[in-house]
């Protein structure tokens, strides 16, 4: 669809998005004191100097310099255009993009339409041959013994895929276009002896619907012994299975106040427990629980609770939903781990003792804090220092990729007290270590000027404008910088409530954007009121500076000097006089 971004929607987009989700989801990150930091993904180093700030919602690296905000990062790490960035992004938050009407874009942009409506087409018919085609027979009864109703199997959208190699590829795959989207999509294949066939074949089909109900791909179930069990489609531009969970859209079309998600295993788990009367139900699509995964479910619901069969895969599943989750655990934010005993599935238990008694086990659920600390005790005993010390190595790395707050608190405390180690003394040693770091950074650093330090400022706390008249005379100096900061003045004036990451995306591809972009990666010392006083220092040095020059040329004009100006010169010359009495 043509058509320019408007400024105002990418503002909205990344005040919603949080760079730390989005760098996280891509580059395992891990908090250190107020920010989050890695290996940079763009140059080879041993010891992380690639820095995510939460608050300013910005990323920079202090060993090759690179820096930007969420856009940015999607653009150098997974080579996506701008435009491609903001889909990307848009489609993480679930809105649309917007785009203005009558302006071509210098870029073409790609519509994703034609593979939208082909796997629609393909889940049609692949829905018709469960109904109609005469070998479906096999894959109704399988469905049957599992106890689903054709009811449920329409809700889903469940389909069958015959055997053959070319259904798909026959019926929808007649153009030269068709088969290339059918490719791209990957629902037919090509072999090295460039044959095309169908990916799925005699199994049944489970479409796979983003939040919008979108059909973005899909998993097969193989009806016989054959191997691999389940199939799914590949990556394509509309499935990303590390982001997207089976069953969302149909638990949230089921109740506008859902306010807990069930985590299961799998396909037929989800499928059969809504139709037992739980509709809050969904699944991960063959791979373990990312933190994308999580950071989606919370953006519907409140609690989630990890719900995995008994035998050995299903406590494994849990435990690494549960670390992947850790980072994702801010305020307002509840994760339950309930275990089922020993050949159980949510399906079988509910059959044998009824949905009542599930129910009340969900309710009953553990807290992710009192899971998290009895698998890891069971793993390592506590009876020995040998026991606690190989404890604390794997609790304590973990929970530093807790969000700041009382939970993390609160955790770390129970870890100390297990540990038998004191808490102030780990916490102690790894902030003063921070401390310093910092502390030896800056006083490497030459002070900078005064406009400099204007605008970083502003660059990191944009509100603080708000302290700086438009019609302060010292914005009309010549000096270097004065244009930048006026620039920057203009940008944060545009609109209230401007972030950091926002401003720093009105100057990409400007011809002072490298300006902007290296002077917002300094780190700052200064928070708060700090802060505020730092601009205020500035702004009167600034104002000094227009006396003096004032001045200079009152002196340099001396012997035509009007009466007005001769007067303004002795007021100036008192004024500086009286400064120099204060000070002494």
């Amino acid at each position: 669809m043509a058509g320019r971004i408007p400024q105002q929607f990418i503002d909205d987009l990344l005040a919603r998005t949080d760079v730390v989700d989005v760098i996280d989801s891509l580059l395992p990150l891990k908090k250190k004191g107020a920010n989050y930091s890695a290996c940079c993904p763009f140059h080879n180093e041993k010891t992380p100097s690639f820095t995510v700030s939460q608050d300013k919602q910005f990323y920079h690296c202090f060993g090759c310099g690179v820096s930007g905000s969420a856009i940015g990062f999607l653009m150098d790490y997974s080579h996506l255009s701008f435009v491609e960035a903001i889909e990307e992004l848009a489609s993480r938050a679930g809105v649309e993009v917007q785009r203005e009407q009558g302006y071509e874009p210098t870029q073409p942009v790609r519509d994703l339409t034609p593979l939208r409506e082909m796997n629609e087409r393909v889940s049609e018919f692949y829905q018709q041959q469960l109904r109609q085609h005469k070998s479906s027979g096999l894959a109704s009864e399988y469905l049957k013994n599992r106890g689903l109703t054709g009811e449920i199997a329409k809700k889903y959208q469940l389909g069958f895929a015959p055997a053959g190699w070319n259904n798909v590829l026959s019926t929808l795959g007649q153009t030269e276009v068709a088969q290339g989207v059918l490719k791209e999509l990957g629902l037919v294949v090509s072999n090295d002896n460039n044959k095309t066939y169908d990916r799925f074949r005699e199994r049944i089909i489970f479409p796979i619907r983003n939040k919008r109900g979108q059909t973005i791909g899909f998993g097969g179930r193989i009806l016989d012994s054959g191997e691999p069990k389940y199939l799914n489609s590949p990556e394509t531009p509309l499935y990303h299975k590390g982001r997207e969970v089976y069953g969302l859209y149909e638990a949230l079309k089921s109740s506008s106040k859902i306010q807990r998600l069930i985590l299961v295993e799998g396909y037929l788990d989800v499928i059969s427990l809504s139709q037992l009367g739980i509709a809050h139900v969904v699944a991960a699509l063959g791979t373990a629980i990312t933190r994308e995964q999580i950071d989606l479910m919370f953006r519907s619901v409140s609690e989630l609770v990890i719900c995995m069969d008994g035998d050995s895969a299903g406590q494994k599943a849990a435990w690494r939903a549960v670390v992947n989750a850790l980072p994702a655990l801010r305020s307002g934010r509840q994760i339950k781990v309930l275990l089922l005993q020993q050949g159980q599935d949510p399906d079988s238990l509910i059959r044998e003792q009824g949905l009542e008694h599930f129910e009340r086990l969900i309710d009953e659920a553990l807290p992710l804090s009192r899971y998290f600390f009895s698998y890891l005790t069971e793993r390592h005993p506590l009876d020995t220092i040998e026991g606690r010390a190989s404890f604390l190595e794997e609790a304590r790395p973990l929970l530093q990729t807790l969000p700041d707050g009382a939970f993390a608190t609160m955790m770390n405390k129970q870890l100390a007290e297990l540990s038998q180690v004191p808490q102030s003394e780990s916490i102690k040693n790894q902030r003063s270590t921070y401390r310093v770091k910092k502390s030896n950074a800056g006083s490497a650093k030459q002070s900078p000027s005064v406009i400099r330090q204007l605008i970083t400022t502003l660059l990191h706390e944009p509100h603080l404008a708000e302290d700086i008249s438009p019609d302060e005379e010292w914005l009309l100096l010549e000096v270097p910088g004065m244009e930048v900061l006026q620039r920057v003045l203009s940008a944060i004036r545009t609109s209230s409530g401007i972030t950091p990451a926002i401003l720093l995306e009105r100057f990409r591809g400007s011809d002072i954007e490298r300006i902007i972009t290296k002077l917002f990666a300094e780190e700052r010392l200064l928070v708060g009121d700090s802060m505020r006083d730092e601009i205020s220092g500035a702004v009167d040095k600034l104002k000094k500076q227009v006396g003096q020059s004032r001045l200079e040329y009152l002196l340099s004009q001396d012997v035509d000097l009007t009466i007005s100006e001769k007067e303004e010169l002795r007021a100036i010359l008192l004024d500086n006089s009286l400064r120099r009495v204060e000070k002494n």
